[in-house]
């Protein structure tokens, strides 16, 4: 969170300019959102995510240039994330150090449930054209650059589970045991019990605290009257910045999302001087 009274700073600027707008609208988005945790390679660690459905809405500013062409800003709150259930491997790092020990530095493989919950703020500027299609309605189209601070992110896992060398199931991670007695022992292996996955886990010094990234999209609009409007906002994102910290170990993996939101505006606009009568 180092960044953020600097993302307070420009969402101040943003919203300070759009009073010397000709028009300005301002707004509130509500929407949910379908993130895509999308790995550039075949990682172990990063593969197989499912989209995690999340809110995602802001307060916006929309100021015209034009009659058709707009600046559009916002500072919206983002849920995002992804889900892997199933048979999955285990960092060697997140395991017991005398079972790592053990497993010889190994990734293990363990079957439970594993969901990663990430919370953004972020601002997007984004250009803006709008074509009017009668007195009410509208359809736009827009496209541009956002920047985003993550909030607490956070890993959850649940479920119980013996851990295995391989994905399959099928060599299971063993124990040495005492068959015998103190005075005459006998060591076999056996299979390590089924272990509690169930926690949850801060993950924010494993992530990169900000990204950077393209934003595109279009909507259709509604006036209620000449100063309200309602809007259908889509939009999809792709970040440019990499997810993980450390990408040799778990991978290059880029967070996308596509949202629908309903958005209300209101229409400020700017009133020009009159002349001043004067007396010949």
């Amino acid at each position: 969170m180092k960044h953020f009274n600097k993302l307070m700073v420009l969402a101040l600027v943003l919203i300070t300019t759009g009073t010397f707008a000709q028009e300005t609208k301002w707004g509130v988005r509500l929407g949910v959102g379908l993130p895509n945790l999308q790995s550039t390679d075949d990682n172990i660690y990063s593969k197989d995510y499912k989209t995690v459905a999340g809110f995602d809405g802001g307060i916006f500013l929309d100021y015209g240039l034009t009659e058709n062409f707009s600046i559009k800003t916002e500072l919206y709150y983002a849920t995002k994330g992804g889900e892997r259930n199933g048979m999955q491997p285990i960092p060697p790092a997140q395991l017991d150090p005398q079972l790592g020990q053990l497993t010889g530095g190994v990734p293990v493989y363990a079957n439970f449930d594993n969901r990663a919950v990430f919370n953004y703020i972020g601002i997007p500027v984004l250009a803006k054209y709008e074509w009017n299609l009668g007195d009410k309605w509208g359809v736009y189209a827009n496209a541009g650059l956002y920047v985003e601070f993550i909030l607490s992110p956070e890993q959850e896992t649940s479920g119980e589970s013996k851990f295995y060398y391989d994905e399959a199931g099928t060599m299971a991670v063993q124990v040495p045991y005492n068959a015998g007695t103190d005075e005459n022992p006998v060591i076999i292996m056996v299979d390590l019990p089924a272990q509690n996955m169930t926690a949850t886990t801060d993950i924010d010094k494993d992530l990169a605290d900000m990204d950077f990234g393209a934003m595109f999209g279009g909507g259709v609009s509604y006036n209620l009257n000449d100063t309200s409007e309602l809007i259908f906002d889509m939009r999809g994102s792709y970040g440019f910045i990499p997810l993980q910290n450390d990408t040799e170990t778990y991978g290059t993996v880029h967070m996308g999302s596509f949202t629908f939101s309903l958005a209300y505006a209101y229409t400020f606009k700017n009133r020009s001087k009159k002349a001043t009568p004067t007396n010949d």
